[in-house]
């Protein structure tokens, strides 16, 4: 396997892997959150070991290492963009655990006053959209990054996964 092809492999791993359970995460911690579920007991526990899961799957993620071979400038930059998606990824899944950690704690009759959720709050809410910023950056360059490689049906990327298909709930073209 080509240098290319290595990278486009742990790209693809982070989308499924991370990206991909991390929203099913959020989904479920959405949908705990809804108004009629407001006086049903929360799995706070089961989010946290969601978003830890996610997070140890970022964390475990290895890029080809040592000296890149002259002229390949293109593979080093998408490296080093998809290492600063996971680790803004990273620092979603801790906001996140930190929230629902906290809430936990509140639902046990620890205090959490409002100033202090709204900290945590808002804290995530930035992390989301810094991270969200970053994928977004990812896919572009990404779908350029594989522009040229042809897939089993010696197409281009059409056949590699891509952050909005995974949005979309689409495994490929």
């Amino acid at each position: 396997m080509d240098l290319r092809e290595q990278i486009v492999k742990t790209i693809d791993e982070f989308y499924v892997n991370c990206i991909e359970e991390f929203r099913e995460a959020e989904v479920k911690i959405a949908n705990d959150s809804r108004f009629r579920k407001i006086f049903q007991k929360k799995d706070y526990d089961g989010n946290i070991q969601l978003l830890h899961k996610c997070r140890k799957a970022a964390i475990e993620l290895k890029f080809p290492t040592g000296d890149l071979p002259a002229g390949e400038c293109a593979e080093k930059d998408m490296i080093q963009l998809c290492q600063e998606c996971i680790r803004r990824f990273i620092k979603l899944c801790e906001s996140y655990v930190t929230m629902q950690t906290a809430l936990k704690g509140k639902s046990k009759g620890e205090d959490l006053p409002y100033k202090k959720y709204n900290e945590l709050y808002h804290k995530t809410q930035e992390n989301h959209v810094s991270m969200n910023q970053a994928l977004k950056d990812l896919d572009m360059a990404y779908a350029e990054f594989t522009e040229d490689m042809a897939g089993p049906s010696g197409k281009g990327s059409g056949e590699y996964l891509t952050y909005d298909d995974i949005t979309r709930g689409v495994k490929g073209s």
